[in-house]
């Protein structure tokens, strides 16, 4: 590193990293598009490992339709979930 060169600046620092990821939900096929907050992971089921991110909105959607009593079903093995937690059974804060 060249310290002549070098941010010395939070907000110089801070620039040059990359942005946060996006959220990865889909909705109605429709990508969402806000900053995420939530580290998730499917259930192993039928979904290769991966992660993906979830946005505040999304989370609190996902939850809505839940208590709604809406089951999602894995579009390969037919297994239903009825709870954020067996629909993620990863789920954190970033």
């Amino acid at each position: 590193m060249n310290s002549a060169t070098a941010p010395t600046t939070f907000e110089g620092i801070v620039a040059s990293l990359p942005t946060a990821p996006g959220c990865t939900l889909r909705f109605d096929t429709v990508p969402c598009r806000h900053r995420a907050a939530w580290f998730i992971r499917k259930r192993a089921c039928c979904h290769p490992d991966g992660v993906d991110f979830m946005c505040d909105t999304c989370h609190t959607r996902m939850h809505w339709l839940l208590t709604l009593g809406v089951e999602f079903e894995c579009a390969g093995c037919g297994v239903r979930s009825d709870s954020f937690t067996a629909l993620y059974p990863t789920a954190a804060p970033l």
